[in-house]
């Protein structure tokens, strides 16, 4: 349902008049408008993936393989950051004996 009609008492949903109440009826008219858009979105998405959806898999594939890549490189480099930390401390901790 719309949130204006689940969240608010004085709904702005376009169903009916602005500052009147949302009753039954017309959450139902939200729910059945939210309904035709999701299916619509739904339907929309089976033409793209009937029309392209090999293309679409090689990028989602590409991008997912270079963002782990992104990653795996971001973790290393913290990594390196704290063993460069830990070294530096040790070397102060020893130099002031």
């Amino acid at each position: 349902m719309s949130e204006q009609c689940i969240n608010e008492e004085i709904c702005t949903c376009g169903t009916h008049p602005a500052n009147e109440e949302c009753d039954m009826s017309g959450k139902l008219i939200c729910l059945a408008d939210e309904a035709w858009h999701e299916l619509l979105k739904e339907k929309m998405k089976a033409e793209i993936q009937k029309s392209c959806g090999e293309d679409m898999d090689k990028i989602a594939k590409f991008v997912t393989e270079t963002n782990n890549a992104r990653w795996s490189y971001m973790i290393k480099g913290k990594a390196k950051c704290e063993e460069y930390k830990q070294k530096l401390k040790e070397l102060i901790i020893s130099s002031c004996d």
